[in-house]
């Protein structure tokens, strides 16, 4: 039997569990001239806001021991208009399946970002940010409330019958009201999970090595704790999960899908890695070769406890 890498969420079907992280890919023209996108099974675009953002004051990204990586970018970006007017013509349609990232710092900015963003027609659906932790607004702040995720989702959902994921915090203490509170206003799948607050000294110049001080942690330093929150996740709803955090070769992803992920996006590795996806792609259809596993998606869930 060939090997089947594909994956199905609410409805759709996905080539492959592999997506990319918002934040990591722009608009996902990029990254044409030099990767195959037929890999992915879709990508999720930079967040978009109702009005431009200028993002952080530089320096805004550092490396850290272990291959990890603090930014503090800002949800830098052109704003929704301008994008439709400049960017969106840009945007890999037939490529893989397309979900675009929005920001806000309340209910009506995200509804309005999606009401524009739905008169663009080869788009699959949208992912919801609402836990960034490297902006002064908004962020954190509305990523641990539950009440304001419930309000945010439920009012985009009033307005899009296409895919949509909400992207959780890894700060809230416990995982499961978060995720009960996106599921049950209308989350068709949860990310999980945004970046961790961190920060670096350049000791010779007793200075941050930010020029916020402090950022969102990512890359393979974050998979434990990536890979508790969607485990706990998968435990508390019957919702698709988006796995990110610190996913940069085959067994991650397979480690992933094990404890309840359906969908991997990959970040950080495509700074080092833009061929990343094709290599992670194969090394999972080896070890899936090596212990008779025909399908990737009987893996989702298969943690034993």
């Amino acid at each position: 039997m060939p090997f089947d890498a594909s994956v199905t969420m609410r409805g759709l079907t996905f080539r492959s569990p592999l997506l990319t992280g918002s934040g990591t890919f722009g608009y996902g023209d990029e990254f044409l001239s030099v990767m195959d996108y037929a890999p992915l099974g879709g990508i999720v675009t930079k967040s978009l806001s109702i009005r431009p953002r200028e993002g952080n004051p530089p320096p805004r990204i550092c490396e850290t021991p272990g291959g990890g990586v603090i930014n503090s970018i800002g949800l830098a970006n052109p704003g929704v208009e301008a994008f439709l007017k400049t960017k969106v013509k840009s945007l890999p349609v037939g490529t893989t399946r397309i979900f675009l990232s929005i920001v806000g710092d309340t209910v009506e900015e995200f509804t309005a970002v999606l009401e524009k963003l739905e008169t663009i027609p080869e788009i699959d659906g949208y992912e919801l940010n609402v836990s960034c932790p490297n902006v002064k607004k908004g962020g954190l702040s509305i990523g641990g409330d539950q009440v304001a995720v419930a309000e945010i989702v439920r009012a985009c959902r009033g307005l899009t019958k296409r895919f949509l994921a909400v992207k959780l915090t890894p700060h809230h203490p416990s995982v499961p009201p978060l995720a009960e509170a996106a599921a049950k206003a209308g989350a068709d799948a949860l990310t999980m999970t945004n970046t961790l607050v961190a920060m670096m000294i350049d000791a010779e110049k007793r200075r941050p090595m930010l020029g916020t001080v402090t950022g969102g942690y990512s890359g393979p330093p974050l998979k434990p704790v990536a890979l508790a929150k969607v485990w706990q996740a998968s435990q508390a709803v019957d919702l698709p999960i988006w796995a990110s955090g610190g996913i940069s070769d085959g067994l991650d992803g397979i480690e992933f899908l094990m404890a309840g992920a359906s969908g991997l996006q990959l970040g950080s590795i495509l700074f080092a890695d833009p061929y990343a996806p094709a290599r992670i792609l194969r090394e999972m259809e080896a070890w899936c070769d090596r212990h008779g596993v025909a399908r990737l998606a009987d893996l989702i869930g298969s943690l034993r406890t």
